[in-house]
């Protein structure tokens, strides 16, 4: 297919309006997500060490889910961009009809199309099961092993308090330890000058605090304790949790070989989402024509409301097939067939669907100048 230099100027506009709504998006969602997970750490819930692997996981899902979005979103500003420069007015008065329009649209579509599939169908699954190996690991862990040094952290079992305050060069030893809990309706609080971690000969694991003293009750009142030891060892309990592997970490063969509803709603969706893309991307030409009196961004707002009408009507389908509500040949086609059947509508509404018949520019009939 030979390019031709209008072909050129629009597919870059495209693809630079579609990169950096992609961009934002993603600055914004993984900004939230950030602010989510230190949350996450500060509560002890997951370890600092997996942050990262915790925000690389939700890169990637939050890329798959908004590059259809991105997609609409760039060819609106792009080609409203162009409308409302008149470029598209002087575009069009050279006889390129919107036949011409959609091969650099599908010059930036098609590819965006191709690799998001790959993504659902391969890469998808690898990355759930990283997830969920990494959830599972992190349960595994003791709690001693996620304590933070230098602030209060929170038991979450029991309500205790344990503080660290300074970590020795060696990482070995924690200096200047308190630990706060409530036992049989009494108050246990431990001062101790260090702590660390000691293996006995039957691989039992000990949190070892040494040099310090136990307090038994609340002062003044009776029966009041105070205790002085130079070792004292809390039992580290093992724990081993099992990676919980969900229909979303299955692969492609083994969805397809499946009978399962949450399955099939599975293989459906990963099918379903790039073409939405390829859809949405016949479907926002049409909703870009804008005039220059009424601004690029006039089509934005219903072009959004357009797109989460259309994704949440795939969640519904996707739900009826889980609940078995509606038989696996309907399954969430029928969204896809209303979207196209919206979308013939918008060509047809705006005249493009005669450009393309007659190889000429797509105007309404309002927009034509009258004769001399």
């Amino acid at each position: 297919m030979n390019m031709t230099i209008i072909d050129k100027y629009i597919a870059k506009e495209l693809l630079i309006a579609c990169l950096s709504v992609l961009f934002i998006l993603l600055i914004i969602v993984l900004s939230t997500e950030v602010v989510h997970l230190l949350k996450w750490v500060s509560k002890g819930i997951i370890p600092i060490g997996a942050f990262l692997a915790y925000l690389s996981n939700s890169l990637f899902e939050f890329a798959v889910v908004l590059i259809p979005l991105s997609l609409l979103m760039g060819i609106l500003l792009a080609f409203g961009r162009l409308y409302k420069d008149s470029e598209m007015a002087a575009i069009m008065s050279a006889g390129i009809g919107p036949l011409q329009w959609y091969r650099p649209l599908m010059l930036i579509a098609v590819p965006a199309t191709i690799l998001l599939l790959v993504l659902m169908l391969f890469v998808k699954p690898v990355i759930t099961q990283q997830r969920a190996a990494i959830s599972a690991q992190i349960q595994s862990q003791a709690e001693v092993d996620t304590l933070l040094v230098g602030q209060f952290n929170r038991a979450s079992k029991g309500g205790g308090v344990l503080f660290l305050e300074s970590e020795s060069q060696d990482s070995d030893q924690i200096e200047n330890v308190f630990f706060q809990q409530q036992h049989e309706g009494r108050s246990h609080v431990d001062l101790a000058a260090s702590t660390d971690t000691f293996h006995s000969e039957d691989g039992r694991r000990y949190m070892m605090m040494h040099g310090g003293t136990h307090y038994i009750g609340d002062v003044g009142e009776a029966g009041f304790k105070i205790i002085k030891y130079r070792d004292y060892g809390i039992h580290i309990a093992k724990k081993q949790v099992a990676a919980d592997y969900s229909e979303k970490s299955k692969s492609l063969t083994e969805l397809w070989q499946s009978d399962i509803p949450k399955d099939q709603a599975e293989l459906q969706w990963r099918f379903g989402l790039p073409l939405a893309t390829i859809i949405v991307a016949f479907m926002a030409l049409p909703l870009s024509h804008t005039d220059p009196r009424s601004g690029r961004y006039s089509k934005l707002a219903l072009a959004l409301i357009l797109y989460l009408v259309y994704s949440n009507f795939l969640g519904v389908g996707k739900t009826w097939i889980i609940q078995q509500k509606v038989p696996l040949w309907v399954g969430t086609w029928w969204v896809h067939l209303i979207a196209i059947i919206f979308t013939f509508y918008l060509l047809k509404r705006s005249g493009y669907l005669i450009g393309m018949r007659m190889g000429l520019p797509g105007l309404n009939k309002k927009e034509v100048p009258d004769g001399p």
